[in-house]
């Protein structure tokens, strides 16, 4: 992809450096999220920036409350953190709200074709026991023209995760937040389970090695300008077509 000519460039080194001012027990701290991380900060090398822009990290972690009032912040950054809320709709809610005019929000977080071949594995296609689903990027975007950020764009890409061992994938995973599914079995699992776990992992092994699939959705949208309108069209409702002659004068 080329780069377009007139985008201010960003420079990743100086991006990266703040990013990693941050708490130790940061999401980001495991391999998979620092790829996607990285992803992520290419793709924000490519959107336009407001002449004169600066974006300062303040990294407020793990779902805590930004205590800043609302409208007050140029840019936010989530690595990983819509993955673990359960309330899709509100948490992107509450970004936008703190989003000052043209504030710009960027994120990366799981797909739901997320670890899907171990559900397979282990009998639970439809996800809702053993492993988690996760949003669609269609899902996502929807929310956020419903909450009525400007220019949303999403993308999905998927890794690919390799492991000797079925016993290193499985704490793998685990390091990932293992299942956090409220349907999921209450209680402590037994050896039995983790047999059944270890050897639904051995069932993805190809070339001798066990293969998780990943799916990271990015996406990024601009908190509305003050001065722009706000469509108030249901973008559900069915809309009349109009059909005007090519060649038509009115008379």
């Amino acid at each position: 992809m080329q780069k377009d000519p007139l985008i201010r460039p960003v420079d990743p080194r100086s991006m990266l450096a703040q990013l990693r001012r941050r708490s130790p027990v940061s999401l980001v701290q495991h391999p998979f999220w620092q790829q996607a991380e990285a992803r992520l900060l290419d793709r924000f090398s490519y959107i336009r920036q407001p002449e004169g822009a600066r974006f300062d990290h303040d990294a407020s972690m793990l779902g805590q409350p930004i205590h800043l009032d609302a409208g007050t912040l140029q840019l936010i950054w989530s690595v990983g953190l819509l993955a673990y809320l359960s309330d899709l709709r509100a948490t992107l809610g509450y970004w936008s709200s703190r989003l000052a005019p043209s504030g710009l929000l960027m994120f990366v977080t799981f797909g739901p074709d997320t670890l899907r071949s171990l559900a397979i594995a282990l009998g639970d296609q439809q996800q809702s026991r053993h492993v988690p689903t996760h949003p669609d990027m269609h899902d996502i975007g929807d929310a956020l023209v419903g909450l009525g950020m400007s220019d949303p764009v999403m993308d999905a890409e998927w890794l690919e995760f390799t492991y000797s061992t079925a016993e290193s994938a499985l704490a793998d995973i685990r390091a990932l937040g293992g299942n956090s599914l409220t349907g999921r079995p209450r209680g402590l699992s037994g050896r039995a389970w983790r047999g059944r776990v270890l050897q639904a992992l051995e069932a993805l092994r190809s070339a001798g090695l066990i293969r998780l699939r990943i799916e990271c959705v990015f996406g990024h949208a601009w908190a509305r300008d003050a001065r722009s309108p706000v469509k108030t069209e249901d973008p559900g409702q069915p809309r009349p077509i109009v059909w005007a002659p090519k060649n038509h004068r009115d008379p």
